[in-house]
């Protein structure tokens, strides 16, 4: 994660601190996506869990002023498939199958199979 990905989500943070309903669902999900990646130190941008396909717009919208260009989706709910179809919708396109490095709950690197995402 680079620093612009980096200064664009903590300025979220710091500019909606002490009212967090200033920002729409999507956004909210994409800055928790960040935090994710901050605890969890992936080494790709890593997006284990996809917000609502109601706020798939303003996630997307977020992660590309952030600058993010990819993602790698780790999420294995039954609604994945219906979510790749709102990525696409949003101009996204898959990149192809991937996996992901983070440690797991003991410290020790683990890979996890992803699908990666470029935003466009």
């Amino acid at each position: 994660m680079n620093e612009q990905i980096k200064n664009y989500f903590e300025n979220l943070r710091i500019n909606s601190e002490n009212d967090a309903t200033k920002l729409s669902r999507g956004t909210l999900e994409a800055y928790w996506t960040y935090e994710f990646n901050l605890n969890h130190n992936s080494s790709e941008f890593e997006c284990n869990e996809l917000p609502w396909t109601t706020d798939m717009s303003d996630f997307v919208k977020t992660m590309r002023e952030a600058g993010v260009e990819t993602i790698a989706i780790t999420e294995t709910s039954t609604a994945l498939l219906e979510n790749l179809h709102k990525l696409a919708a949003q101009g996204c396109s898959i990149d192809g199958l991937c996996t992901i490095t983070r440690p797991d709950i003991w410290g020790n690197a683990k890979e996890y199979p992803a699908i990666r995402i470029r935003l466009n």
